[in-house]
């Protein structure tokens, strides 16, 4: 009898160790966490500074001054290990995000600066939720979904009201805005990333229903810790096979146009492939770094 009443005595011990594990796992998280995802601007393995000169860009190799660089980026995406989709819910704030898009503005500047377009105000983060879980990747697009991209831009507000990324056509907004100045042309080199071939052809307020090439790459970085990387935005890799110093069609540098020879260098770098070429393995502008 002695065993079975050590056995009794027991068994109060053995359920609060039991309550206790029932305790401890219904407190792991199971709504939504907090996501930041941290971009960040370079020329190399310098930062970017809007109004700096940096040497070395281009090919061949020239100096170049920036002085406005702005992008969209949409439908923000983590990836699972197993390369699942699971969208990130943005928190809007009336300024930068709205929907499913972001308004990414890496050049501080003002009247009276090297920078007189941009403002002093800047955003270098995609802010949100995600469901709880573990995440290693990243995918996005940069450029407004057809549906933005194509609307009013006089009456719009948030993220889609600065000017400066809309064209007075009916392509819509730019995804990307790079503005130059280099030994060739001081007084603008341009890169603005945009939809050509938007069907019917009007004025801005003009709506589409399609366009032939979109132009809005899909980015993919397959090992992103978002607790950890920021994504890098690199202007020398962009620039890496373009002559900064020439015009090889059009307005100085590349504004999307299918007969634009300043351009296939630039979608290549972007990933995208120009006037129905092929598209390119890989995109070289965008990359992952640890902070």
């Amino acid at each position: 009898m002695k065993p079975f009443r050590r056995f009794l005595s027991a068994t109060p011990l053995f359920a609060a160790a039991l309550a206790a594990c029932s305790s401890d796992s219904s407190t792991e998280p199971t709504g939504p966490q907090p996501v930041t995802i941290r971009f960040a601007a370079q020329v190399g393995n310098q930062a970017f500074t809007c109004g700096t000169t940096y040497s070395g860009l281009g090919s061949p190799a020239t100096t170049a001054t920036p002085s406005d660089f702005m992008l969209y980026v949409s439908n923000v995406r983590l990836l699972t290990s197993s390369g699942a989709e699971v969208p990130v819910t943005l928190t809007p704030d009336n300024k930068f995000q709205a929907d499913n898009v972001t308004l990414i503005d890496f050049a501080a500047g003002g009247a009276g600066t090297a920078c007189a377009n941009a403002t002093a105000e800047t955003n270098t983060q995609v802010v949100g939720t995600a469901p709880a879980g573990s995440y290693t990747g990243l995918r996005f697009e940069l450029g407004l979904p057809f549906e933005k991209n194509h609307q009013d831009q006089t009456t719009a507000t948030g993220p889609y009201s600065v000017s400066r990324m809309f064209w007075s056509w009916n392509a819509g907004y730019k995804a990307v805005r790079l503005d130059l100045n280099t030994g060739g042309f001081p007084t603008g080199w341009f890169i603005h990333l945009g939809s050509t071939g938007c069907t019917p052809t009007g004025s801005a307020s003009t709506v589409p229903t399609a366009c032939t090439a979109p132009n809005r790459p899909t980015v993919t970085l397959s090992n992103f810790d978002v607790s950890r990387d920021r994504v890098i935005a690199d202007v020398a890799q962009l620039l890496a096979t373009s002559n900064l110093n020439a015009n090889q069609g059009g307005p100085a540098g590349c504004m999307s146009g299918t007969t634009d020879l300043d351009c296939p260098a630039i979608f290549s770098s972007f990933g995208l492939p120009f006037n129905g070429g092929a598209l390119p393995s890989s995109q070289s502008f965008l990359r992952s770094a640890r902070q």
